[in-house]
């Protein structure tokens, strides 16, 4: 690889529906819900609704991604928005793309566009969704369809983001729609139906005219259970064990590297399904927040020392660079689609934010200069969101922002992340280049 084919990308990361909204999707349907307990599924019965109406303020928006040095601006789109009904494309929609992917590059950036992040629209969900596998090709459609209306604007695509954490909190948790609770069999299903799917959408795109130039990965979310000592109980220490093995990393990992998908399931049958050839994938994200630390209560925890965010879980930057050492197993350029701090509680300080900034970016130039193949890092997010379940209570952006004037307040850290964003892409070729050079 030259020097001239390497090039460390670096931004914020949104969805549109977050910051957006949309109508009749399996999300605006499950607020206003009750859960299992007969609480609101959704903190404070909130709804998304236009939520910061990115929608509508997308030039303003894309302005203040660029103010960060930004050299690209991951974002997503919603299907509900483009095929609210099956097989009719909303036009006035595509147009607005159209509209906001010509802006981010004539600011300059390149758009890293994500084909689905946990949003479909309500007839897919009725349809069975990802649960059946006769309903692949209705999303392989929708890829492609896509990529033929925008793929002379966008290079870098996303099949999914998270598939495993929509499985898990969707099958397991019951925290996401469908929100079933403890059905591993049918999250190990569905997990593997969105594999399948990408699969199989990477393939169309591949084979639209123009399509072997794209490049097609998919997001996946990092995490670590584990108990908060050795003296913990031993069912904490199973509980993790078995909370990791639903997470996903190793299932990404075997299908990606093999064809091979394998779920365990407690006391019944696993799911299984082996691809023909090697699945096609070009590069993965990695979104990656922090550690869960348990305790023998069954509570999320730190150690002494360690900051507790808002999510809740502790601030541990050293798990960045095992999510890259242990992902790069797969053998494709990685990006750090995703990685911030929530830190609603803590900005009057401002004092955790910083912390993370300080301790967390640090291990992304590590992993490059210890020679993983680490491309970007886009840092979550841009303007305060609906953080699904948490509604708006959750604060991640790099813009405050003010629901009754719709207004956003730039915090201190923009500075900070711009300056460093304003270095990254050539000290990183560096770093690359001289990890190269050693090799040699």
């Amino acid at each position: 690889m030259t020097q001239q084919e390497w090039q460390f990308l670096v931004g914020a990361a949104l969805s549109i529906y977050q910051n957006s909204g949309g109508r009749n999707t399996n999300w605006s349907d499950f607020e206003g819900k009750k859960n299992s307990f007969g609480r609101p599924t959704i903190h404070n019965d909130e709804r998304c609704g236009d939520a910061n109406g990115f929608w509508d303020c997308y030039e303003n928006d894309i302005q203040r991604a660029k103010s960060l040095n930004s050299n690209c601006l991951r974002l997503s789109i919603e299907w509900g928005r483009i095929e609210p009904q099956r097989g009719a494309y909303n036009a006035a929609a595509i147009q607005r793309y159209h509209a906001i992917f010509d802006s981010i590059r004539r600011h300059g950036m390149e758009p890293v566009v994500t084909l689905y992040h946990f949003v479909h629209p309500s007839w897919f969900e009725t349809l069975g969704g990802f649960l059946k596998a006769s309903n692949i090709q209705l999303f392989v459609g929708y890829a492609a369809a896509m990529y033929r209306e925008f793929g002379s604007k966008v290079r870098m695509w996303i099949t999914f983001n998270e598939p495993g954490v929509q499985s898990f909190c969707g099958f397991i948790y019951g925290s996401f729609p469908p929100a079933h609770t403890m059905r591993p069999q049918l999250a190990g299903t569905h997990f593997c139906r969105m594999l399948q799917a990408h699969t199989a959408a990477y393939a169309a795109i591949k084979a639209c005219t123009g399509g072997q130039a794209a490049r097609v990965g998919i997001v996946h979310n990092y995490m670590n259970y584990a108990p908060i000592s050795k003296v913990c109980s031993g069912h904490i220490a199973w509980a993790c064990g078995w909370l990791n093995s639903f997470w996903g990393t190793q299932q990404i990992l075997e299908y990606f590297c093999t064809g091979r998908f394998h779920y365990p399931v407690p006391m019944g049958s696993p799911v299984s399904h082996q691809e023909a050839s090697k699945p096609g994938l070009d590069f993965i994200g990695i979104n990656y927040y922090g550690r869960v630390l348990i305790d023998w209560k069954f509570k999320t925890v730190c150690h002494p020392g360690e900051t507790m965010t808002d999510m809740p879980f502790p601030l541990y930057a050293e798990g960045l660079y095992e999510a890259i050492a242990d992902l790069s197993k797969a053998g494709v350029p990685l990006y750090v689609t995703e990685s911030g701090v929530a830190d609603n509680h803590g900005r009057s300080d401002k004092a955790l934010r910083q912390k993370y900034l300080d301790t967390y970016l640090p291990e992304v130039e590590r992993a490059v200069r210890d020679g993983y193949d680490c491309r970007g890092f886009m840092y979550w997010t841009l303007i305060d969101n609906f953080e699904w379940v948490n509604g708006f209570s959750i604060k991640f952006g790099l813009w405050e922002w003010n629901p009754g004037s719709n207004t956003r307040t730039e915090l201190p850290q923009v500075k900070v992340l711009a300056a460093k964003f304003a270095q990254w892409p050539s000290q990183m070729l560096k770093l690359r280049h001289a990890v190269t050079y050693t090799k040699q």
